[in-house]
């Protein structure tokens, strides 16, 4: 059952779930036990200290539009990072089951251009790499398409290796790619905005409908615990010290506008907002395990 955050209407669409060490982030038994334990099982599993990291997609329906968030990896590709190699899941399925063909998608739009957050952008056919979303417009800032584009210098980030040339230039190829520079506007209701960092031109989409917001976040965050502590990160950051004060600076915004957050990886239920308890603030998740109820529903 779809979210709805005004007029809009929210969905989530899995493609795959992992565990991640805990540890990547700290070991500090305090900040774990006060912070960390109380939140739902999937954000810690005590016993082997990892938490689940999950690879989802968000489509929002607003404005007569049907606009897919972070294509997560993609089947059939070789990649480094063994849970994300030769990947066989029926993540387009997953996306018809939500009532919104992959025909339907209006606009694409990938807050940065790492494997996880582009692959379904394309699909092989007939041994080509073709766009999966054929009368989508995809959406890509220009900073992070430049970071990444092979036709220019070489931009080292080994685990990301061969994802332009499969899952970005078909798409330009295809004459369905357009490349914006932030603010942009999708439309009424939609705004692409920067939140550099994680990779040079990392941004983000905020959604405000009837006066509620929400920020579909990207890897901004990778888990609660960098709410509290911005300074925690999981490796692969082109400009660590970038986010950290990005993360720094959208806790503060998220919290001052009782905003909803759209994480592309927390684990269930995946979304939330943000409080305060004593002198910290704290990542407070919305509605039950499994499903995109609406806060208090």
């Amino acid at each position: 059952m779809p979210l709805r955050i005004g007029a809009a209407e929210v969905d989530r669409v899995e493609e795959q779930v992992m565990p991640v060490p805990f540890t990547l982030f700290t070991d500090d038994e305090d900040f774990i036990a006060r912070r960390i334990a109380p939140l739902p099982p999937g954000f810690l599993d005590p016993a082997t200290m990892t938490f689940q990291f999950s690879n989802h997609s968000w489509v929002i329906r607003v404005d007569g539009l049907h606009v897919l968030v972070d294509p997560c990896n993609g089947n059939g590709r070789r990649r480094a990072v063994p849970h994300f190699d030769n990947l066989q899941l029926p993540y387009l399925e997953r996306l018809a089951a939500t009532g919104v063909t992959a025909e339907a998608i209006d606009v694409v739009f990938c807050t940065h251009l790492h494997n996880d957050h582009c692959g379904w952008n394309t699909q092989q056919v007939r041994g080509r790499w073709v766009p999966t979303f054929p009368n989508a417009q995809y959406l890509f800032v220009d900073t992070e398409y430049r970071r990444w584009d092979t036709s220019g210098d070489p931009h080292p980030n080994d685990f990301n290796e061969s994802v332009f040339d499969e899952c970005v230039q078909p798409v330009v190829d295809a004459g369905q790619a357009r490349l914006v520079t932030t603010p942009h506007a999708i439309s009424q209701s939609l705004s692409i905005e920067f939140a550099p960092g994680h990779t040079t031109g990392h941004s983000m989409l905020r959604l405000e409908s009837d006066g509620v917001r929400a920020y579909f976040t990207g890897d901004v965050f990778h888990h609660p615990a960098q709410i509290t502590l911005c300074e925690l990160h999981l490796p692969g950051c082109d400009d660590l010290p970038l986010a950290i004060a990005t993360r720094e600076a959208l806790v503060r915004r998220i919290h001052e506008e009782h905003a909803l957050l759209f994480p592309a990886h927390f684990s269930d239920p995946h979304y939330g907002s943000l409080g305060v308890d004593g002198d910290e603030i704290v990542f407070l998740p919305s509605g039950a395990p499994g499903s995109l109820a609406a806060p208090g529903a």
